[in-house]
């Protein structure tokens, strides 16, 4: 399923849990829900392959892989972040979505430091 058949699905559940709403609120979050799992089944095979390929570059870093685990510890926090701001925004709390997502920045600042200061470390040793 690409992303547009992806999309198509997302809006279609948006359309009919909007028409629905008004009448009867349950049936609207029930085609929502269904509408988000069959998106979240036709996305989980794409992040396998993603995990293999970070597999074999890992495996190329002939290193603890350190780098490849903090990826993809950072990736997570993002995807968190976002999904659970989306959340609070549509229960109708966006100022707490938000703060969930500058949570989630923070935190992946936080993760991002040693690379960053890695990084200046290599750059002082290359300076005369």
């Amino acid at each position: 399923m690409d992303i547009f058949k992806i999309t198509a699905v997302g809006l279609a559940a948006a359309v009919f849990s909007g028409m629905l709403k008004e009448k009867s609120p349950q049936a609207a979050l029930a085609v929502s829900a269904v509408g988000c799992i069959v998106i979240l089944f036709a996305v989980l095979p794409k992040i396998e392959v993603i995990f293999e390929v970070l597999k074999k570059i890992e495996n190329m870093i002939k290193g603890e892989g350190t780098y490849v685990k903090l990826v993809l510890k950072i990736a997570a926090v993002g995807y968190i972040s976002s999904f659970g701001g989306s959340l609070c925004r549509d229960f109708g709390e966006s100022a707490l979505g938000e703060k969930i997502e500058l949570g989630g920045k923070v935190v992946i600042l936080l993760f991002s430091l040693p690379v960053i200061t890695g990084l200046l470390d290599m750059l002082n040793e290359l300076m005369p």
